[in-house]
């Protein structure tokens, strides 16, 4: 059995979590008082505390400061409101915490999260746990700092603050659209929408509206009966039927012809529909998300989308950052995607050259995310297995063309080549490092001139993480 401490000076929280986890074969102690909390944690050794940040007299990242000298190898999960996300970027640093959950939190999610901590605790330092123990969002292990999302992994701060939206908003039944340049992430959020919502165990179905005609749009959406047009040679089912119960993803909705956009806004107002081709009336229950690259308030301006749709539809905007304006991670980004396409394409870990980081900050992704993971993928089918450095001349020459400049200039300056840079981070003088900043990762990043997440493979490569 595991002991479990719960602190939080909200005694309808305690209550919420302890009914979530009495199921688990848990010892449950429960405080508000984070002094309390800590005198316990003198005499009893726990597997795992989970902390709110904002208390009376003393915040998570504090009392987990303290709890961390007295039983190190508790693991400490803080859960908090976004707007402390910066403040606990120092605390997964110095490894004070291990995890950190945005409030409101998505309870099957919580639940796996400390299924996989106490397993971690369990296995014991520098041991994998098999991914069937960790929550689907998190079966491939991140760096602490930064935040992944069913699938998006980002330090942005803007796109961070959508995400909070999402987290917040998803259990609504208030539509979504989501506005942001082609292949920025649109239907990935979309799903992050429907997972988060209380239809995640329905269907979650997509239609792309570009480029079909209004004819074969209005049978995909609404289905249609055998003879109602040339070649309708049977009934056929609509995706709004296909999605009953769960999720409709309207993907370029702006694209949707104008005397189709009068017969949607209706049935959206009326909540049903008639198959083409017929005359009875079916009732429908989906949650609909609509997408596109052109936001709505430019596609009315310009005669080319219903205002009252465009209410209809916009009730809660998402809007997603280019890739280009990300700070902090197309790196990360690159050494993500490049990871999972080697280990699609049974290639082992690679390094990557700081010339090829240079040439990833200053292209500016005009496919963005999309486009990122063409050329990883670009990248690991064409490595060879005597290869473990990537460098310039791996990547694709549309890549390479624009960032001959920047190349130019990061191999100029007067430090030592990538290559031998990259050498130097040995484990004696990543220890040294450690030692010397206190364990604060950006820090002995930009000591040895890597990336964190270089920094981070790194650290796992030497058992220091």
């Amino acid at each position: 059995m595991y002991n479990l401490l719960i602190l939080d000076d909200d005694e309808y929280v305690l209550k919420s979590l302890a009914r979530l986890f009495a199921s688990e074969d848990y010892a449950l102690s429960r405080f508000q008082d984070p002094m309390e909390a800590l005198i316990q944690c003198t005499t009893r050794s726990f597997d795992l505390i989970i902390s709110d940040q904002r208390m009376p007299g003393m915040t998570g990242t504090e009392f987990f400061a303290q709890v961390a000298e007295v039983q190190p190898d508790t693991r400490r999960l803080l859960i908090s409101g976004y707007s402390d996300f910066e403040s606990v970027t120092d605390a997964f640093n110095q490894g004070i915490i291990h995890k950190f959950i945005v409030k409101p939190w998505n309870n099957n999610q919580l639940r796996n999260l400390v299924a996989e901590q106490l397993a971690l605790k369990n296995a014991g330092p520098g041991v994998q746990v098999a991914p069937s123990v960790l929550s689907a969002e998190r079966a491939s292990v991140q760096p602490s700092d930064e935040v992944s999302f069913h699938g998006i992994v980002t330090s942005d701060q803007a796109l961070n603050q959508q995400i909070a939206i999402v987290r917040q908003t998803a259990t609504s039944e208030a539509p979504f659209f989501i506005h942001g340049e082609t292949g920025t992430g649109k239907e990935l959020i979309a799903r992050a929408i429907h997972l988060e919502s209380e239809r995640s165990g329905q269907s979650f179905v997509a239609l792309n509206c570009a480029n079909l005609t209004e004819s074969l749009l209005e049978s995909q959406l609404f289905g249609h009966k055998k003879g109602a047009f040339t070649g309708a040679d049977k009934d056929q089912k609509g995706l709004l039927a296909e999605a009953e119960g769960g999720t409709l993803f309207l993907d370029e909705v702006t694209e949707i012809p104008l005397p189709l956009q009068a017969k949607l806004l209706r049935v959206l107002q009326e909540r049903e529909y008639s198959p083409v081709g017929e005359t009875r009336v079916i009732p429908f229950d989906v949650k609909v998300i609509s997408a596109s690259s052109t936001s709505l308030e430019q596609a009315v301006s310009e005669g080319n989308f219903r205002e009252d749709l465009r209410y209809r539809l916009e009730v809660m905007p998402i809007s997603l950052p280019p890739l280009r304006a990300r700070t902090g991670d197309k790196g990360m980004l690159f050494d993500y995607f490049l990871e999972n396409q080697l280990e699609r394409h049974r290639h082992k870990p690679m390094l990557v050259d700081e010339a090829v980081y240079a040439c990833i900050d200053s292209y500016p992704w005009p496919g963005n995310v999309r486009e990122m993971v063409n050329v990883c993928t670009y990248v690991a089918a064409l490595a060879t297995e005597e290869e473990s450095i990537v460098t310039l001349e791996k990547l694709p020459p549309t890549l390479r063309a624009p960032a001959a400049t920047a190349s130019t200039q990061a191999t100029s300056m007067p430090t030592a080549e990538p290559k031998t840079q990259r050498l130097q981070v040995t484990r004696e003088s990543l220890e040294e490092a450690i030692e010397k900043f206190g364990g604060h990762r950006e820090t002995i990043a930009q000591h040895f001139g890597i990336s964190r997440m270089t920094l981070w493979r790194k650290m796992k490569q030497f058992d220091l993480a």
